[in-house]
Parts: C-alpha cells; sequence; structure tokens
C-alpha cells in the first residue's frame, strides 16, 4: 500500500482562484462559500469533499492524478490511497448519476479520477442528431390522466438522453410548446434540432392507448408512426414499457437516417462524424475488402478528430472483427486495435455503449475476461435500453460468463430493439447459447433466423453447420459449409481455433461441429 508526503499548506486548497463560482450539470460550486449546491440545495461535502472536487471541475474534463488530489484534500499530511478511494466514494454517493446513468466522477485507469465537461449551452459535438420529445396530448375527455403523458414523456427524454449518440434537448425547453399549436418545423427551428418525437394518449373505459410519430423536420417525413394498448390496472408498469418500447424503436430509426443523410453529402464536406456514420454499413460486411473500407473511414474519423470517443472505440472494433471473421491481425493490428480502445475510454468514458466496445475488444484481442465482464457489467446497468450493450454483455456472458443470463439477455435486447441494425447478430447468439446447452434443434431455428435477417453473417453459418452436425443432419451441416465457404473461401477450422484462448471450454462444441460438418483443417 503506498504512502505520500504531501507538503502543501491548507490555504493553497481555494488560493488562487480567478472565479469565485463554477458550474457542471445541475451543480453550482461556490468557492467563496465553500458550498456547493444543485438547483439551489446545498450538498454536505465536507472540506475534502469539496477540495477533490474543486480539483477535478478545475481540470476542465482532463484526468487529474491521484498524487494530485492527495495534494488538493490532504495538505501536508502523509496518507494512504485508500483515503482517496473512500473520499471518492462518499462524493460520488452525494453527487448521484449522471444523466446517462454513469457516475459524475469517472476512474481513469492508471491515472486517476476526472469530470466531463459539462456545459448546457455548448452546441452538441461532431454534428450529433438533435431531437425533441414533445408533450403528449392528452386526448381523453378529462384531464386526469395529463400527469401520466407528461411523467411517461420525462421518462422518454431521460432514457433517450443515455445514448450519447443523440443529444435530446431538455425538458424545460420542449415543454414551453405545451397547449401551443405551433408547426413542427417552426418548432425544430426554435429548438435547433433536426428530429422531432410527438404523441398522445387517449383513454377508452379501462384501456390507455399511446400514439406517436417521429419526424425527420428537416425532411418534413414521418420516420415512423406506431401505437400502444395497455390497461390501467398497473398504469406505472405500462408507463415503463411504453418508455423502454418507444426508445427501442426511436434510436434505431434514428441511426438509420443520420447513415443515408451521411451518404447523400459530397465526400468534400464530410466531417468526422459523417466519415463514422459511413463506416457503419461496411463495419457489417463479412468479406475483408468490406472490413477493411470500414478500418479506413474510421481511422480517417480519428485522424479528423482524435477525441471522438465513438469513432475510436468503433475503430477498435472494425479491427476486432478482422481479428475474429477474418485470417488474424498482425503484431502491429493487434497493438494499434488495443491502443485505440484503451484511448477511446479515456475520452468518451461517460458511454454506456463505448464502454461495452471496449470490453469486447479487450475480451477477444486481449483476452481479458474479468475486466471485460465488470465494464460491462456498468455498461448494462447504466443504459439497460441500448440494443449494442445488451448484446455485448449477452455474447460475453455466453461465450464465457454465464450462458443463461446471456441468453436471456439477447432476448431482451430484440424485445426492447426489434428494428436495431446488429438483431442479426442478436439472432444467432441466442443460437449459441443453444448450441452451447446441447439445445440443437433450438440452434437451428435461431440460425436460420439470423440468416433470414443477413445471410452474410458468417457467425451465423458457423452455429447452423455446427448445430447440424450435432444432430447427425450430415448432409446440410455440409451443404452450409458449402454456403460459408462460397462467401470466405480461405475459412479454416484453425480460424476458430485461433480463439480458444478468450471463451470457456463451452467453445469446443462448435469447433467439434463445423469440422465434422467437413470445414476443412
Amino acid at each position: 500500500m503506498r504512502t505520500l508526503l504531501l507538503r502543501s499548506p491548507v490555504a493553497a486548497i481555494f488560493r488562487n482562484m480567478a472565479q469565485p463560482r463554477d458550474s457542471f450539470g445541475p451543480f453550482v460550486l461556490d468557492r467563496a462559500a465553500g458550498l456547493v449546491r444543485r438547483h439551489g440545495q446545498v450538498l454536505g461535502l465536507g472540506q475534502r469533499g469539496m477540495a477533490l472536487l474543486d480539483a477535478l471541475l478545475s481540470a476542465d474534463g482532463e484526468a487529474v492524478s491521484k498524487d494530485d488530489l492527495l495534494a488538493r484534500a490532504w495538505p501536508g499530511l502523509i496518507v494512504e490511497e485508500a483515503n482517496l478511494s473512500v473520499q471518492i466514494a462518499a462524493l460520488r454517493k452525494a453527487l448521484g448519476k449522471a444523466p446517462n446513468g454513469l457516475e459524475w466522477i469517472a476512474t481513469v485507469p492508471r491515472i486517476g479520477y476526472r469530470l466531463p465537461r459539462t456545459h448546457s449551452s455548448e452546441p452538441p459535438p461532431r454534428g450529433l442528431p438533435t431531437m425533441a420529445v414533445l408533450p403528449f396530448e392528452n386526448l381523453s375527455s378529462d384531464g386526469e390522466y395529463q400527469y401520466f403523458a407528461d411523467g411517461m414523456v420525462e421518462d422518454i427524454i431521460v432514457a433517450l438522453s443515455r445514448f450519447t449518440t443523440l443529444a435530446v434537448v431538455a425538458r424545460n425547453s420542449s415543454f414551453a410548446y405545451k397547449d401551443r399549436n405551433t408547426p413542427i418545423r417552426d418548432i425544430a427551428n426554435a429548438l435547433g434540432v433536426r428530429y422531432i418525437l410527438q404523441g398522445s394518449v387517449r383513454r377508452h373505459g379501462d384501456r390507455l392507448r399511446v400514439a406517436l410519430q417521429l419526424i425527420d423536420a428537416e425532411a418534413d417525413t414521418h420516420l415512423c408512426v406506431d401505437r400502444f394498448d395497455g390497461n390501467m390496472s398497473n398504469l406505472f408498469d405500462f408507463q415503463d414499457r411504453i418508455t423502454e418500447a418507444v426508445v427501442g424503436l426511436v434510436e434505431p430509426k434514428v441511426r438509420k437516417a443520420e447513415i443515408e443523410r451521411a451518404r447523400r453529402k459530397h465526400p468534400d464536406s464530410l466531417d468526422a462524424y459523417d466519415l463514422y456514420l459511413r463506416a457503419l454499413p461496411y463495419f457489417r460486411g463479412t468479406t475483408a475488402t468490406i472490413r477493411a473500407e470500414a478500418i479506413q473511414l474510421l481511422e480517417q474519423a480519428v485522424q479528423l478528430d482524435p477525441g471522438f470517443g465513438t469513432a475510436l472505440a468503433y475503430a477498435a472494433w472494425a479491427y476486432e472483427r478482422n481479428e475474429t471473421f477474418g485470417s488474424g491481425l498482425s503484431d502491429a493490428e493487434r497493438q494499434r486495435c488495443l491502443q485505440l480502445a484503451e484511448t477511446a475510454l479515456e475520452t468518451g468514458y461517460e458511454d454506456p455503449q463505448l464502454i461495452a466496445i471496449c470490453a469486447l475488444v479487450f475480451t477477444n484481442v486481449g483476452h481479458d475476461h474479468q475486466r471485460s465482464l465488470a465494464m460491462l457489467r456498468d455498461a448494462r446497468n447504466a443504459n439497460p435500453n441500448n440494443p449494442t450493450v445488451l448484446s455485448l454483455f449477452a455474447f460475453l456472458n455466453v461465450m464465457a460468463g454465464d450462458i443463461e443470463t446471456g441468453r436471456n439477455t439477447f432476448l431482451r435486447a430484440l424485445q426492447t430493439a426489434p428494428g436495431a441494425l446488429e438483431n442479426y447478430e442478436i439472432l444467432v447468439g441466442v443460437g449459441i447459447a443453444h448450441l452451447f446447452k446441447g439445445e440443437f434443434e433450438q440452434a437451428v431455428d435461431w440460425a436460420l433466423r439470423s440468416l433470414a435477417a443477413n445471410n452474410e453473417w458468417i457467425g451465423a453459418y458457423w452455429t447452423l453447420a455446427a448445430a447440424y452436425a450435432h444432430l447427425d443432419r450430415i448432409e446440410q451441416a455440409q451443404a452450409t459449409i458449402a454456403k460459408l465457404r462460397a462467401k470466405a473461401p480461405l475459412m479454416r477450422v484453425r480460424d476458430l481455433e485461433r480463439h480458444r484462448a478468450r471463451y470457456a471450454e463451452r467453445y469446443e462444441i462448435m469447433i467439434d461441429g463445423v469440422r465434422k460438418a467437413g470445414l476443412p483443417d
């Protein structure tokens, strides 16, 4: 256990402060009074909590080392590092969770801690799609259920705000248009948003109907229209289910619309965010050429904007796909992949999806299962409605953790976002879980569903061929291998055997199955 001798005088804690106040999120730090307020209410942090918060806030989003934090909070004293951990834990508890579901104070591995830059007046970074959720209209004969409509909109705003690929206007701004008959395009222009979500609530006897429409305000088109029915016996459960369903519907629709928007832009006008969007369709390709195109676009995005955490994570993920579905990575590519993931974590530590992607990389390239599982648990808890987070958490559990937890999480991901871009991977993930449990008929069914959604996905062919082989349906297994090799002529059993170090012994059933099905060694 490390101890340090710190010589800063006590008065140095609040010395040389050019500004008497500063703020982040809903918090205001009043240095002169030695207080922190949240929405006007004073938080009891204590002198050391104040000193730590001041040091983190003064760094303006940069990481602060543990040594510097110890010097600020315990000037002139010999202390153990464990004391810092205790104070940070207490400070996190006092601040509560950030809007994205994660801690306000993030741990920066091997360095210390940091507080994100959060200034509500700043525009959304890197051209992110902007959205406003308008107050839902109450179409019932009485006004009793207006509270239900307003509460549901607030829940949807909070849930969508956890997706760092979206910038959602705060409730106070969107609710300014409550009971006002303002044209959608005028609202979008006033709020500076690209997408509008509006809806209505209607009661008929003991039934409630929620209708909604997602509008692309720039194109003046509807991206989707849907409705949800429920009964009034358990109003709050219905509200929770509607929130989950709406989030699962909206985020994939916006992502698809953004990809199409980026495709329409002239190549000379592409920024880092556009390059990232253009890479996404290639990212899910199955050939080496297509995967190389994804890597090239993402590396260009990172070069244009080295602090773009999402592009960093996806670039690492693109390399990982070459490792998993291609012929492997060179030592230089492996090093680059892990470097991208570590840098992504340092720049985008507040993003649950980014954390989940990096966790996959650390397992499949770095073979660090325990770190990955811990990261994925945090990411899932922070955003339980993100299909990418759920599917990656599920995948690693199926491959190296608890199979049943993984299978159930895959099913939840499908239920949460039935239109998500990655659902063909989720479908085969359920199939892999059944394969590992010896439930080969079910594995066949789910692998076929995956191929129906995307007949280019190599992982589904592996699973289907292995399941057929273990059922002694050799002719069908061989036919599946033939289709696989038509898409990936160089694929061999040794390409699957390279993955042994990543996963649990259960993975042998996949290797044995494809070998029995006729994939050459």
